[in-house]
């Protein structure tokens, strides 16, 4: 369902309101389609064809896309990395001592010899989240507003000067072509000497627009940390200290967790922070 696949890109699919909270965009803000914007890896002919089929499939079994039935169906589903073989982590019931949900590496679960990584508890993942937002309630000054100022202050300045820098380059890249395609139709330039100085000018411009892409793209992703660290850390100036699992809190601030053993894991934070707690 990602447009990018085909080489095309939407822009603005997610917006921060005033309170830096961020939403999905339905239609609050204008969204920008650019075509042909990178290279493709499939056809819009397969993608397209892929879509019809799941939208097939989900009205075979009854699935609408706004229920999100099967898919994060728990706040925890594809969202715990084995931090041994890099697996997710599948929810199963466990009855051997009791009834209790738990977490388990899918590699152990086909094959124990592949994966040694322990279950862990689903009741322990959530104290252990509980733990490391209390934590961050009384250190956020201290962890947070250091980094927010880290931010700001390593800035893009030197990324955007950069990327003006080039703007320049392809410019005078433009003029140089010109200026090859006037030589040679008024018949100064051999056509071998044309093609070799044309086609490298080509190449030149082209190494030009990838580095200025991943400028863009550099930009993009410290724009995005810097706004996840400023709503969290508004989320914690304002919140008191919690005794209960919150999971529109745990979606909202945590991309995902690292299972490093059974004793251990890490809360992979939106703004870039990884944070360790024992359970």
């Amino acid at each position: 369902s990602n447009e990018k696949y085909t080489g095309d890109v939407i822009f603005q699919k997610t917006y921060t309101d005033a309170q830096f909270n961020r939403h999905n965009n339905h239609g609050q803000k204008d969204m920008y389609a650019i075509k042909d914007h990178h290279e493709a890896i499939i056809s819009h002919e397969i993608f397209n064809a892929a879509a019809a089929l799941i939208s097939q499939r989900s009205k075979e079994k009854g699935i609408t896309k706004a229920n999100k039935k099967y898919q994060n169906r728990y706040c925890f589903s594809g969202n715990i990395i084995c931090g041994e073989c890099g697996n997710t982590f599948k929810r199963r019931i466990h009855t051997t001592t009791g009834k209790y949900v738990a977490w388990c590496c899918n590699t152990h679960i086909d094959d124990i010899k592949s994966c040694s990584m322990q279950y862990i508890k689903d009741e322990d993942i959530k104290k252990a989240f509980i733990t490391m937002q209390n934590k961050l309630v009384y250190a956020r000054k201290q962890i947070l507003k250091p980094l927010l100022d880290s931010l700001h202050t390593n800035s893009n300045d030197d990324n955007i000067a950069r990327v003006k820098e080039i703007e320049k380059l392809l410019l005078q890249n433009t003029e140089q072509q010109e200026t090859l395609t006037r030589f040679r139709v008024q018949g100064y330039l051999d056509p071998a000497v044309f093609n070799k100085e044309h086609n490298e000018l080509l190449m030149q411009a082209d190494n030009y627009r990838k580095e200025m892409e991943a400028l863009n793209h550099t930009q993009s992703d410290d724009m995005t940390v810097v706004s996840e660290t400023t709503a969290l850390l508004h989320f914690l100036n304002r919140a008191g200290l919690i005794t209960e699992f919150d999971d529109k809190v745990y979606a909202k601030f945590v991309n995902h967790i690292i299972v490093y053993s059974r004793h251990e894991i890490g809360f992979v934070l939106k703004c870039g922070l990884t944070l360790r707690e024992r359970m």
